[in-house]
Protein backbone atom coordinates (compact mmCIF):
# COMPACT_ATOMS: atom_id res chain seq x y z
CA UNK A 1 0.00 0.00 0.00
CA UNK A 2 1.85 3.23 -1.13
CA UNK A 3 -1.11 5.33 -1.59
CA UNK A 4 -0.91 8.96 0.38
CA UNK A 5 -4.20 7.71 1.86
CA UNK A 6 -3.03 4.36 2.99
CA UNK A 7 0.31 6.07 4.38
CA UNK A 8 -1.69 8.66 6.45
CA UNK A 9 -3.63 5.87 8.41
CA UNK A 10 -1.07 3.29 8.57
CA UNK A 11 -1.13 2.26 12.52
CA UNK A 12 1.64 2.34 13.89
CA UNK A 13 2.61 -0.42 16.27
CA UNK A 14 6.07 -0.38 17.55
CA UNK A 15 6.28 1.83 20.04
CA UNK A 16 9.11 3.70 18.70
CA UNK A 17 9.84 5.51 15.55
CA UNK A 18 12.42 3.32 14.41
CA UNK A 19 10.38 -0.24 14.95
CA UNK A 20 7.70 1.33 13.05
CA UNK A 21 10.03 2.49 10.50
CA UNK A 22 11.60 -0.72 10.08
CA UNK A 23 7.83 -2.87 10.31
CA UNK A 24 6.44 -3.14 6.89
CA UNK A 25 9.25 -5.40 5.40
CA UNK A 26 9.03 -8.93 4.90
CA UNK A 27 10.41 -10.60 7.58
CA UNK A 28 12.65 -12.68 5.03
CA UNK A 29 13.55 -9.31 3.79
CA UNK A 30 13.08 -10.93 0.43
CA UNK A 31 11.57 -9.32 -2.97
CA UNK A 32 9.54 -6.32 -2.03
CA UNK A 33 12.30 -4.51 -0.25
CA UNK A 34 10.83 -1.20 0.20
CA UNK A 35 7.21 -2.50 1.89
CA UNK A 36 4.21 -0.20 1.56
CA UNK A 37 6.73 2.83 0.97
CA UNK A 38 7.28 3.02 -3.03
CA UNK A 39 9.20 6.55 -3.74
CA UNK A 40 10.61 9.31 -1.70
CA UNK A 41 7.11 11.26 -1.88
CA UNK A 42 5.83 8.02 0.52
CA UNK A 43 8.77 8.60 2.54
CA UNK A 44 8.04 11.83 3.26
CA UNK A 45 4.62 11.30 3.68
CA UNK A 46 5.27 8.37 5.95
CA UNK A 47 7.76 10.65 7.98
CA UNK A 48 5.19 13.14 8.29
CA UNK A 49 2.31 10.87 9.56
CA UNK A 50 5.09 9.60 12.04
CA UNK A 51 5.66 12.82 13.66
CA UNK A 52 9.29 12.86 11.94
CA UNK A 53 8.40 15.51 10.02
CA UNK A 54 6.53 18.70 10.42
CA UNK A 55 3.94 19.57 7.90
CA UNK A 56 5.79 22.45 6.55
CA UNK A 57 8.87 20.50 6.68
CA UNK A 58 7.18 17.49 4.58
CA UNK A 59 5.90 20.23 2.06
CA UNK A 60 9.69 21.72 1.65
CA UNK A 61 11.47 18.83 0.86
CA UNK A 62 8.59 17.18 -1.90
CA UNK A 63 8.98 20.26 -3.30
CA UNK A 64 12.53 19.88 -2.82
CA UNK A 65 12.34 16.35 -3.99
CA UNK A 66 10.95 17.84 -7.50
CA UNK A 67 13.50 19.76 -8.16
CA UNK A 68 16.04 17.02 -7.71
CA UNK A 69 14.57 13.71 -8.85
CA UNK A 70 18.04 11.89 -8.73
CA UNK A 71 19.06 12.84 -5.75
CA UNK A 72 15.51 12.02 -4.16
CA UNK A 73 15.41 8.40 -5.72
CA UNK A 74 18.79 7.79 -3.94
CA UNK A 75 17.81 9.46 -0.75
CA UNK A 76 14.90 6.72 -1.30
CA UNK A 77 17.40 3.82 -1.77
CA UNK A 78 19.65 4.55 1.18
CA UNK A 79 15.90 5.27 3.14
CA UNK A 80 15.47 1.56 2.25
CA UNK A 81 18.80 0.11 3.52
CA UNK A 82 18.68 1.57 6.77
CA UNK A 83 15.30 -0.05 7.11
CA UNK A 84 16.90 -3.20 6.25
CA UNK A 85 19.09 -2.58 8.83
CA UNK A 86 16.95 -1.54 11.47
CA UNK A 87 14.66 -4.54 11.44
CA UNK A 88 18.11 -7.04 11.33
CA UNK A 89 19.24 -5.07 14.33
CA UNK A 90 16.45 -5.26 16.14
CA UNK A 91 14.87 -8.39 15.47
CA UNK A 92 18.24 -10.10 16.34
CA UNK A 93 17.66 -8.37 19.69
CA UNK A 94 14.10 -9.70 19.80
CA UNK A 95 14.96 -13.30 18.87
CA UNK A 96 17.88 -12.69 22.00
CA UNK A 97 20.98 -12.67 19.72
CA UNK A 98 23.88 -10.33 18.87
CA UNK A 99 23.05 -8.01 16.23
CA UNK A 100 25.74 -8.22 13.18
CA UNK A 101 28.62 -5.81 13.91
CA UNK A 102 28.56 -4.65 9.92
CA UNK A 103 25.12 -3.91 10.76
CA UNK A 104 26.57 -1.68 13.85
CA UNK A 105 28.74 0.05 12.11
CA UNK A 106 26.02 1.01 9.37
CA UNK A 107 24.26 2.49 12.40
CA UNK A 108 26.97 4.34 13.71
CA UNK A 109 27.94 6.03 10.36
CA UNK A 110 24.52 7.10 10.19
CA UNK A 111 23.83 8.43 13.96
CA UNK A 112 27.34 10.48 12.92
CA UNK A 113 26.04 12.17 9.82
CA UNK A 114 22.13 13.17 11.26
CA UNK A 115 24.42 14.68 14.25
CA UNK A 116 26.50 16.50 11.77
CA UNK A 117 23.22 18.34 11.12
CA UNK A 118 22.40 19.18 14.72
CA UNK A 119 22.75 20.98 17.55
CA UNK A 120 21.37 20.37 21.44
CA UNK A 121 19.05 23.55 21.85
CA UNK A 122 16.23 23.87 24.56
CA UNK A 123 12.79 22.70 23.05
CA UNK A 124 9.52 24.40 23.74
CA UNK A 125 8.51 22.37 26.92
CA UNK A 126 11.59 23.41 28.37
CA UNK A 127 13.97 20.44 27.98
CA UNK A 128 16.91 19.62 25.65
CA UNK A 129 17.25 18.00 22.57
CA UNK A 130 18.43 17.19 18.91
CA UNK A 131 17.44 20.10 16.85
CA UNK A 132 18.16 20.43 13.25
CA UNK A 133 20.23 23.30 12.23
CA UNK A 134 18.68 25.87 10.20
CA UNK A 135 18.83 26.09 6.65
CA UNK A 136 20.10 22.53 6.10
CA UNK A 137 18.09 21.57 2.95
CA UNK A 138 18.76 18.21 2.99
CA UNK A 139 16.41 15.09 1.39
CA UNK A 140 18.13 12.95 4.55
CA UNK A 141 16.18 14.99 6.42
CA UNK A 142 12.85 12.04 6.77
CA UNK A 143 15.62 9.67 8.47
CA UNK A 144 17.72 11.49 11.26
CA UNK A 145 14.80 11.07 13.72
CA UNK A 146 14.63 7.25 12.86
CA UNK A 147 18.21 7.42 12.94
CA UNK A 148 18.35 9.10 16.32
CA UNK A 149 15.58 6.57 17.45
CA UNK A 150 17.50 3.39 16.78
CA UNK A 151 20.63 4.52 18.11
CA UNK A 152 18.76 5.90 21.42
CA UNK A 153 16.90 2.19 21.58
CA UNK A 154 20.28 0.44 21.18
CA UNK A 155 22.42 2.13 23.56
CA UNK A 156 19.78 3.03 26.70
CA UNK A 157 17.18 0.40 26.02
CA UNK A 158 14.96 -0.83 26.90
CA UNK A 159 16.21 -3.94 24.72
CA UNK A 160 14.72 -6.20 26.76
CA UNK A 161 11.50 -5.51 25.80
CA UNK A 162 12.05 -5.25 22.04
CA UNK A 163 9.83 -8.00 20.74
CA UNK A 164 8.77 -9.30 17.66
CA UNK A 165 5.47 -10.71 16.33
CA UNK A 166 6.00 -14.27 16.33
CA UNK A 167 6.08 -15.41 12.81
CA UNK A 168 6.19 -19.07 13.76
CA UNK A 169 2.93 -19.14 15.44
CA UNK A 170 1.14 -17.35 12.79
CA UNK A 171 2.08 -13.88 13.58
CA UNK A 172 3.43 -10.99 11.12
CA UNK A 173 6.87 -10.54 12.17
CA UNK A 174 6.57 -6.71 13.04
CA UNK A 175 9.10 -5.33 15.81
CA UNK A 176 7.70 -3.78 18.81
CA UNK A 177 8.38 -2.45 22.46
CA UNK A 178 6.52 -4.46 24.76
CA UNK A 179 5.24 -1.72 27.36
CA UNK A 180 2.86 -3.99 29.12
CA UNK A 181 3.71 -4.23 33.59
CA UNK A 182 4.82 -7.61 33.64
CA UNK A 183 6.48 -7.71 29.56
CA UNK A 184 3.61 -10.14 28.34
CA UNK A 185 2.76 -8.74 25.40
CA UNK A 186 3.47 -11.47 22.58
CA UNK A 187 1.86 -9.86 19.43
CA UNK A 188 2.05 -6.11 17.41
CA UNK A 189 -1.66 -6.07 18.32
CA UNK A 190 -4.05 -8.48 20.16
CA UNK A 191 -7.08 -6.92 17.46
CA UNK A 192 -4.76 -7.64 14.87
CA UNK A 193 -2.59 -10.80 14.24
CA UNK A 194 -3.44 -11.98 17.93
CA UNK A 195 -7.18 -12.21 16.64
CA UNK A 196 -6.26 -13.63 13.93
CA UNK A 197 -4.28 -16.39 15.29
CA UNK A 198 -6.63 -17.18 17.85
CA UNK A 199 -9.95 -17.66 15.44
CA UNK A 200 -7.62 -19.80 13.61
CA UNK A 201 -6.49 -22.00 16.46
CA UNK A 202 -10.27 -21.98 17.27
CA UNK A 203 -11.21 -23.35 14.02
CA UNK A 204 -8.95 -25.56 13.87
CA UNK A 205 -10.12 -27.11 17.68
CA UNK A 206 -13.41 -26.87 16.07
CA UNK A 207 -12.64 -28.94 12.87
CA UNK A 208 -10.74 -31.72 14.75
CA UNK A 209 -13.78 -32.24 17.69
CA UNK A 210 -15.97 -32.54 14.45
CA UNK A 211 -13.82 -34.90 12.91
CA UNK A 212 -13.09 -37.16 16.63
CA UNK A 213 -16.70 -37.15 16.81
CA UNK A 214 -17.64 -38.14 13.35
CA UNK A 215 -14.97 -41.37 13.54
CA UNK A 216 -16.71 -42.24 16.66
CA UNK A 217 -20.21 -42.19 15.40
CA UNK A 218 -18.54 -44.31 12.47
CA UNK A 219 -16.97 -46.39 15.27
CA UNK A 220 -20.11 -47.28 17.14
CA UNK A 221 -20.98 -51.02 17.29
CA UNK A 222 -24.67 -51.60 15.41
CA UNK A 223 -27.34 -52.65 18.05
Amino acid sequence: MSDSENLTTLRLLGGELCLDFANGLKADLGDHRSGYLANYADLVRWARHAGALSEEGAGRLLLEAEGRPREAAASFERAVSLRETVYRVFSAIARGVNPDPSDLDLLSRAHVGTLERHHIRETEDGDFGWVRVEGTDDLEEPLWAVVLSATSLLTSGPLDRVKACPLEEGGCGWLFRDASKNKSRRWCAIGDCGTRVNMRRLYARKRADQTDGGREERSRPED
